[in-house]
């Protein structure tokens, strides 16, 4: 009898802690679909896939607007590993048309552990982008975000870009991000961004003045059907050295 009750009790423990861990795996689907335009959350769950056409123009404080453009292919692959493959391009003013192709980029996302294991979910990300015109760039980034009270999302990033060459300007960024869902078709939100920017000085060795940038406005993602989702946000410079607009437009299908 002793014995029947010892495994009863070891069968119903084993059951608890069984639902437990799939409750705490269970990720989100809104990770799966960006909300910040500014702010990337998590990996893709694995086997699911990704396509995203971005269009990105920001107004500095001087000179000409600069538009970015990007084709992005995302994987989600066991491990809690994501790998992306980018093709971007870049057009200041009237120089070229947008949508032109001039580098490369590919990125490894890895998330520490399951989602709902710790918190804030964090993730690093490892990138690099191979240009044909200008300098090769470097970015690792730290990626932290989760579910707060009802339908309320967040999401944060600091991230390191640095160029490999030329100027070998150095980027500290911290971006926040956060949204409701009011409808399962849309969700509105706040994003901001911060910035330490500094590069090297025409004499090649001392480096220029730390620039500081602070952007922050509205975002909005809406999802017509289940695989498509379109998020516009529109952040505004808040400094001297901030850039005066930074628009962002993303269109995504997953599969």
């Amino acid at each position: 009898m002793r014995q029947t009750l010892v495994r009863t009790a070891m069968l119903l423990m084993a059951t608890f802690l069984g639902v437990a861990s799939a409750r705490a795996q269970e990720q989100p689907e809104w990770t799966a679909r960006p909300l910040f335009s500014e702010s990337g959350v998590y990996v893709l769950p694995r086997g699911r896939t990704a396509f995203e056409a971005d269009l990105r123009s920001t107004r500095p404080a001087t000179g000409p607007t600069v538009t970015d453009t990007a084709y992005r292919a995302e994987f989600g692959l066991p491990g809690r590993v994501q790998l992306g493959l980018h093709a971007t391009g870049r057009t200041r003013g009237h120089e070229g048309a947008v949508g032109n192709i001039d580098a490369q980029a590919l990125d490894v996302r890895w998330a520490f552990a399951n989602w709902g294991r710790a918190w804030g979910n964090p993730a690093i990300q490892v990138g690099w982008t191979e240009a044909s015109r200008g300098p090769d760039i470097g970015e690792v980034k730290l990626l932290l975000g989760g579910n707060l009270a009802g339908a309320w999302r967040w999401g944060s990033n600091v991230a390191w870009t640095q160029e490999a060459s030329a100027a070998r300007s150095i980027d500290r960024a911290w971006t926040a991000g956060i949204s409701y869902a009011g409808s399962p078709f849309a969700s509105v939100g706040v994003e901001s961004r911060m910035a330490l920017v500094d590069s090297l000085a025409a004499d090649g060795v001392l480096r220029t003045p730390l620039g500081r940038e602070l952007l922050a406005g509205p975002s909005l993602q809406i999802r017509p059907m289940t695989q498509l989702y379109i998020d516009v946000a529109a952040l505004f410079g808040a400094t001297t050295s901030s850039s005066r607009s930074r628009a962002t437009l993303v269109a995504g299908w997953q599969f």
